[in-house]
């Protein structure tokens, strides 16, 4: 009995460790994700702060590629979301003045980028 229940279990076992690797790699993908936006939220809301309304080029140059990071390792978190920051990576890099309303309607602002890391975080 213990050599057939071998025989059957063995696959079976194999396929848990299998999802469990999957699971452990998605994860870890999804935590990655949520640490590249947390910091590129956190040096966007900085340079806001001491810029104090005086553009540098080097620094939104630099914040358009942790958005683009960020973005990058999204995908494995949503694609949707990864869309979103990389419209935000975009945003910093472009010399064209993106409207309010355009931020608000791609939902890159601020509140709806930390409200996606909070459904992230919580997996709903």
């Amino acid at each position: 009995m213990n050599v057939v229940a071998s025989v059957f279990l063995a696959p079976l076992q194999k396929l848990l460790n299998t999802l469990q690797s999957e699971r452990h790699y998605k994860d870890k993908k999804k935590d990655e994700a949520l640490i590249a936006i947390k910091n590129a939220l956190l040096e966007t809301k900085k340079y806001i702060e001491l810029s104090q309304g005086n553009e540098d080029r080097k620094s939104e140059y630099r914040l358009a590629q942790l958005w683009g990071e960020a973005s990058v390792k999204a995908r494995h978190a949503s694609k949707r979301l990864a869309m979103r920051l990389h419209d935000k990576s975009k945003y910093w890099s472009d010399t064209i003045e993106w409207s309010r309303e355009e931020v608000l309607e791609k939902q890159f602002d601020f509140d709806s980028i930390e409200q996606s890391i909070s459904q992230l975080l919580t997996g709903s």
